[in-house]
């Protein structure tokens, strides 16, 4: 089974993907989503191998404790009767048993592990679990630049969180600028999580926070469809696995919350 989507390949030959059927969605006009940012958008870090050769690393074929708080979201949104579509370049670290997919979770994102927000912009090589190498049968995964993304996959919404790998403000707002310059989606861009101690530049999350809500407005000005989700708000530090930045199953819960009280308030989910 593959785990990617529409991801550049540096291969001789081309790859033609087998994509598993999802479960019936309730009727309407599915809601295509983006799920775009780093690894914590990729998904939980939950899972590990416990024997084999990959003892003791995060797996990212598909398990139960496989993605992350898209597999919240995505519950939230069947329960209030919304069809969706998520897409992106990408499609390991997801819900599912045995290496499986679910057949109940979409599990395409563009969760770019390590990615700042230069490189979201510009693509680049993904570093990617062993085992889903293996399973594809490829040394590397490579995803082109977020204009090139909007194009193949033409998102409706876009759920952006990024800027926990180095915190470069300029970065994002360049990058937020070109999303709306390629996309006429809605673009909901989340403050990144609290972080702490051993995680390194913990102590730059709030200024990094503090110069988003700038360049939203300046978005909203210009007539771009946009929305600033205060994910930061929603967690706290308990809320983290020991690394101090990605969050534990708590915390992937309340993001999901918070993207769905989002939705929900811009009119894409019905107000039951």
């Amino acid at each position: 089974m593959s785990f990617l989507r529409h991801a550049s390949w540096s291969l001789a030959t081309s790859l033609v993907l087998a994509l598993p059927a999802f479960a019936a969605e309730p009727a309407g006009h599915p809601l295509r989503i983006l799920p775009a940012g780093d690894s914590i958008t990729r998904g939980s870090y939950l899972a590990r191998h416990e024997t084999g050769p990959f003892k003791g690393e995060v797996m990212g074929l598909p398990s139960p404790e496989g993605g992350g708080w898209r597999k919240v979201l995505q519950d939230k949104l069947r329960a209030a009767g919304q069809s969706f579509d998520f897409v992106g370049a990408l499609r390991y670290y997801s819900f599912g048993k045995d290496g499986k997919v679910d057949s109940a979770f979409d599990p395409d994102h563009h969760g770019l592990a390590g990615f700042s927000n230069r490189l979201i912009l510009s693509g680049g090589k993904v570093p990617t679990p062993r085992d889903v190498l293996e399973s594809l049968g490829v040394k590397e995964v490579v995803v082109p630049g977020i204009a090139e993304v909007l194009r193949q996959h033409q998102p409706e919404v876009i759920l952006l969180l990024s800027g926990a790998n180095g915190f470069d403000a300029p970065a994002r707002d360049q990058l937020i600028r070109v999303i709306g310059q390629q996309s006429t989606a809605h673009l909901f861009v989340g403050t990144i999580l609290p972080q702490k101690a051993p995680r390194a530049g913990w102590e730059k999350v709030a200024d990094y926070n503090a110069s988003l809500p700038s360049v939203v407005a300046a978005q909203k000005a210009a007539g771009h469809r946009i929305t600033l989700v205060d994910l930061h708000a929603a967690l706290t530090t308990d809320d983290l696995l020991p690394d101090g930045v990605h969050p534990n199953q708590a915390g992937m819960a309340k993001m999901a919350e918070a993207w769905f009280a989002a939705l929900k308030m811009a009119g894409f989910v019905s107000r039951k």
